[in-house]
């Protein structure tokens, strides 16, 4: 696979992203001591650089060393390592900050990975500054991050509480959570930012949980009357949140007020072995993709379109280790066993590209060993290849070209793009 390094001026050609001047709107309003571009009316934050074009960032975490890296995506230059307990998951939020889940104890580090743009419509603002440590969240238990709304919440399974950040306390380089949220009862969980307010699982004693609508002030108003037993995955847009349960999927919907309810039927086929326990995609798009059951039982990928409540199963040629959804909703990106990348159509289910990114197969059965998994930012996808601790950059609209091999240094579990 070649090795080569992409220009600064490239990334930003690719980004296809300009810088203009504008007014700041409130929300940005920044502090003194950043430096802003010549021309530019948008103050830049204290300790930043305004930069001509997007200058994004990878971030890996490495669960086995405890480390977490944030590179230079020009240079794949390492700007900083951070050496936390055991950081399983990894969850960018905002395209700036990562949230790094401890696997063993109650905690999530925020860093501020240090790159972001902020979109004006006909033009940008791109921003870089040094990688930072903002904090941590303790709490007890395994913790899960949700971004939403303009917020990201914390939720903690040995106490049943969510802690809520706003943006704009991060853009303070502040992790003071403004809203806590309880759930009735310990439980693996979940909290959802939406519709200025947080959708809280419910734990039952019998198994079979609902959701309910917290408010920012702590009121219940509504409780979902739709069961969602052994929730495993779930997920925020504009309007709805999905739960992927044990029978289906549940969609919520925030209208007028007031929320709807339902329960989606998996595919035919779909049963307790291959059923999505993560579900992943953009908050402006009705698209959600997943792998059809975990590594050792998988059957493929599932594609779920909430406008039309339908599915697409895409039974892949070996088992699919992990699937990403393309920014504009046209392409679902996976990474199968067998070591290849493929890039299916989101509608059809049609495979239409693939490459070898893995240097051996992956095997399902080795328990210890860890998975391989894909991150897009922009026009480029990203798949880790822990085995040789390399991730392998892929430019999809050009067949699925491995562009690079980033040399990452760590057996990557997971990744994350800033920046874009």
């Amino acid at each position: 696979m070649p090795n080569t390094t992409l220009t600064r001026a490239t990334i930003a050609a690719v980004a296809a992203l300009t810088v203009g001047a504008c007014a700041s709107p409130p929300e940005e309003a920044t502090s003194p001591g950043g430096r802003s571009r010549p021309g530019s009316d948008l103050a830049a934050e204290a300790g930043s650089t305004e930069v001509e074009g997007p200058e994004p960032r990878l971030v890996v975490s490495d669960a086995d060393s405890g480390r977490v890296a944030v590179l230079d995506l020009a240079t794949a230059e390492a700007l900083r390592s951070f050496e936390f307990d055991n950081p399983v998951r990894l969850t960018t939020v905002k395209d700036r900050y990562a949230f790094a889940v401890d696997g063993t104890g109650g905690a999530v580090h925020v860093v501020d990975a240090g790159a972001w743009t902020i979109d004006h419509g006909d033009h940008t603002h791109s921003y870089t500054k040094d990688p930072v440590e903002l904090g941590v969240l303790e709490g007890d238990g395994p913790g899960h991050v949700i971004e939403g709304d303009d917020k990201v919440a914390t939720f903690f399974d040995g106490d049943g509480v969510a802690r809520v950040i706003d943006f704009a306390a991060l853009r303070k380089d502040s992790i003071d959570v403004g809203t806590v949220a309880r759930a009735d009862a310990p439980h693996h969980g979940v909290a959802l930012p939406i519709a200025d307010g947080f959708v809280v699982s419910h734990s039952a004693a019998t198994g079979t949980g609902t959701l309910e609508f917290h408010t920012a002030d702590g009121a219940v108003p509504q409780r979902f009357d739709t069961a969602c037993s052994n929730l495993n995955g779930a997920a925020v847009s504009d309007t709805q949140v999905l739960g992927a349960c044990e029978d289906g999927l549940l969609l919520a919907t925030a209208g007028d007020g007031t929320w709807t309810s339902e329960k989606v039927a998996y595919p035919a086929g779909i049963g307790a072995a291959t059923r999505p326990t993560a579900l992943r995609g953009h908050p402006e798009l009705p698209l959600h993709v997943a792998t059809a059951g975990p590594a050792t039982t998988n059957d493929g990928l599932l594609v779920f379109d909430a406008r039309t409540r339908g599915w697409t199963h895409v039974r892949t040629p070996d088992r699919a280790l992990d699937v990403a959804l393309a920014g504009d909703g046209r392409s679902v990106f996976a990474v199968l066993a067998d070591g290849t990348f493929r890039v299916y159509d989101a509608q059809s289910g049609t495979e239409t590209e693939s490459s070898r990114v893995l240097a051996h197969p992956y095997d399902p059965s080795g328990a210890a060993a860890t998975p391989p998994v894909i991150v897009v930012g922009g026009t480029r996808a990203y798949v880790s290849d822990p085995a040789s601790k390399s991730v392998a950059e892929i430019d999809f609209r050009d067949n699925a070209r491995v562009a690079r091999t980033l040399d990452v240094g760590v057996a990557a579990s997971t990744l994350g793009v800033v920046g874009l």
